[in-house]
């Protein structure tokens, strides 16, 4: 009887390929081994992609204390929105004249981004707005950035006669700060504080930042 042997790689099916006749081989040859390689490599990148993007999806904004945000804004000021650009591609940006100076050198106007560079970024601005900035050196030379993700942003309103600024609660203020409901019954988490008190606040965090050089 003649003996007859397919060649070896011909013979290493795998278990599995007999009952679906399409599935023919899981052949140990170069080629294959290249191939799942290639093909493991592909999956394990998609999932460290998905593992990052998920991870940026879920990052929050952390508290920040008054006083830091004194501490790490470079420039503290109260200004008038003059105008914001609408690009149809890339970031806005807003001018605003300058009214007031609260900390760092005197200055007419200031430029900053008006859109959010992340996802818990709430940096924006609206014309004709006056709002206290505090702003930090941005990564281009021609403007700032609002500071801790455009928590530094507050703009002021008037409520009885007073101005007050709204906050957000990711910046703590001293837990003896009087405070009120926000302008928007639907965002109960958002309050306005006296503007007055805010400076004040403002000077003795400075003052603090004085005295531990």
């Amino acid at each position: 009887m003649m003996n007859f042997r397919l060649p070896l790689e011909r013979t290493r099916l795998s278990r599995w390929a007999w009952p679906w006749g399409f599935w023919f081989a899981h052949i140990s040859s170069p080629v294959a081994q290249l191939g799942r390689w290639t093909a493991m490599r592909t999956t394990l990148l998609t999932i460290l992609f998905a593992c990052v993007a998920a991870t940026q999806s879920f990052a929050k904004v952390a508290a920040i204390s008054f006083d830091e945000l004194v501490q790490r804004s470079d420039i503290i000021v109260v200004a008038k929105v003059e105008s914001v650009s609408r690009p149809l591609i890339g970031k806005r940006y807003a001018k605003a004249k300058v009214t007031e100076v609260w900390k760092g050198t005197a200055i007419e106007r200031v430029e900053f981004p008006a859109s959010p560079s992340w996802t818990c970024d709430v940096s924006q601005a609206k014309k004709g707005e006056t709002v206290l900035l505090f702003l930090i050196k941005g990564d281009e030379s021609r403007s700032y950035a609002i500071a801790h993700s455009g928590r530094g942003r507050m703009p002021l309103r008037t409520v009885d006669g007073k101005t007050y600024s709204t906050f957000w609660p990711d910046v703590r203020l001293p837990k003896d700060t009087p405070t009120i409901d926000g302008p928007e019954p639907k965002w109960d988490f958002i309050h306005s504080v006296d503007a007055e008190r805010l400076r004040d606040l403002v000077k003795k965090a400075l003052q603090k930042s004085e005295q531990t050089k």
